[in-house]
């Protein structure tokens, strides 16, 4: 696995390289309505509607509601008034700032650098404005979950640095880059894990690139059950560095198998009326409830039917595509293996690699084919010049 400073090649990189902060919408799963903000370290200006807001030195918790399409903002003591937007800008050093939502009722969450609360969509949206390396600190933190090692939350932190740059654009058209849910990354806001934070600079600005020097899709699943996937079987698109490959790290961990008993007259009843299934043909039938796989399939196929197997693991919310089929007296039992899509890295895989001594980048090359660790701090000082 080689680092590659790019000299010459700089000037047709045709990924975006971001500096700086990226603009995260956080509390994007809830109808936000009602919400307390409160700086609590750190120095905060804060802005209404492009106004400083009058004596916000003197409070430091602050309410924000929402009235039609503006927010009603007040501190213990008084009403402040009513805009369109109010910022929290941090000058101080280690800017914290923390949100709770009171419409509906939230927890407590913390956030580093700046936040900016409008209304969009009829209800409240909070974007916080926070530092690259902080925001995948606190998406580590989110995606690794538990405890690991710190050569693991490296790894991780590249793949996080990696996902956020190549689907910066994401939420473009709705007025920032990413969100705080899974699709684009978990991040529940700033961690105070020391291990996280140090992992996290240790890799500072490491992204992955495939052989065009285009960022890559860094996806990752929870447990793989012993053998990935490739990625065309999941998502149409076929990319050269998401291959299908043998993973005996992962089988003895916590999510390598899994068990669901479904009634047989669910199970066939639904291939019946979504897939025209023959379930009244007896080979069929067999068929459906003794199903196997010897390595990763993509179908489940009898005669001139093939069914998807991400189709049937969606209808049924199982855990992974990687199952066999046995039948039970009243039921079928489907016996899987894995846990989450197969494509990419598996993290419990790659964290069992980092306790048997593999570094990140022996366990970066393990699972995607074909790639380069990239510093991107050494293409931001090329495409200046």
């Amino acid at each position: 696995m080689r680092t590659f400073f790019i000299t010459a090649l700089a000037s047709i990189l045709t990924f975006p390289v971001i500096a700086g902060t990226m603009d995260i919408r956080v509390l994007s799963d809830i109808n936000l309505s009602s919400l307390i903000v409160s700086p609590i370290s750190g120095q905060y200006a804060i802005m209404a509607d492009g106004q400083p807001v009058s004596d916000s030195a003197k409070a430091n918790i602050f309410q924000l509601i929402l009235e039609g399409d503006s927010i009603v903002m007040k501190t213990l003591e008084k009403k402040i008034g009513k805009f369109a937007k109010v910022i929290f800008t941090g000058v101080g050093k280690n800017n914290i700032i923390k949100i709770k939502s009171v419409v509906p009722a939230g927890r407590i969450r913390s956030y580093d650098d700046h936040l900016e609360v409008s209304v969009y969509a009829a209800y409240m949206k909070v974007i916080n404005k926070v530092d690259l390396e902080r925001y995948i600190a606190g998406v580590v933190e989110g995606e690794a979950g538990g405890v690991t090692t710190n050569e693991y939350y490296k790894l991780q932190s590249i793949l996080c640095r990696t996902y956020a740059l190549s689907n910066v654009r994401r939420h473009e058209l709705e007025g920032h880059q990413l969100c705080d849910l899974v699709h684009c990354q978990y991040y529940r806001g700033r961690t105070t894990d020391a291990d996280i934070i140090s992992s996290t600079a240790a890799t500072k600005g490491m992204v992955i690139v495939d052989g065009s020097l285009n960022l890559i899709t860094a996806a990752f699943h929870s447990n793989c059950g012993g053998q990935t996937v490739n990625c065309e079987d999941v998502w149409a698109i076929p990319l050269s560095y998401l291959r299908s490959i043998k993973d005996t790290f992962c089988i003895r961990q916590p999510h390598a198998k899994w068990k669901r008993n479904i009634s047989t007259e669910d199970w066939m009843s639904y291939l019946a009326l979504k897939h025209k299934y023959p379930v009244e043909d007896s080979l069929s039938f067999n068929n459906a409830v003794s199903f196997g796989q010897a390595g990763r399939a993509v179908y489940f196929k009898d005669k001139d039917i093939k069914i998807p197997l991400k189709t049937i693991r969606g209808d049924f919310q199982l855990k992974s595509t990687y199952f066999s089929i046995e039948q039970r007296t009243d039921s079928v039992l489907f016996r899987g293996r894995g846990y989450g899509h197969g494509v990419g890295l598996c993290q419990e895989g790659a964290m069992n690699m980092t306790k048997l001594g593999y570094s990140f980048k022996d366990i970066l090359v393990y699972y995607y084919k074909g790639v380069h660790l990239v510093d991107l701090a050494s293409l931001e000082f090329f495409r200046e010049e």
